[in-house]
């Protein structure tokens, strides 16, 4: 069993921290509510394309190593580990 270090670099604790002091600048003033509009459009455009093309498929082919196995297990009747010493020797 491991010990955690004491001197370890908590990156957690850190970025939640930076994030909690860090000052977010007001929207400026000469951003017209058109621009604004058309931004967050194009945000929320690339956002979904991003999780089609990135997302979907990454769950798909996370979940296929699995059903594959599941698949062999039920076809072939052999699991996929061994499940012990062998009784026979």
């Amino acid at each position: 069993m491991t010990t955690p270090d004491t001197n370890d670099w908590d990156f957690e604790g850190e970025l939640a921290h930076q994030l909690a002091t860090a000052t977010v600048p007001p929207v400026p003033e000469e951003l017209d509510t058109a621009v604004q509009e058309r931004l967050n459009r194009a945000l929320h455009i690339h956002h979904c394309i991003t999780f089609l093309t990135m997302v979907i498929p990454a769950a798909i082919a996370t979940m296929l190593n699995p059903i594959g196995h599941l698949l062999n297990h039920t076809f072939s009747g052999r699991p996929r580990r061994p499940t012990g010493p062998n009784e026979d020797s």
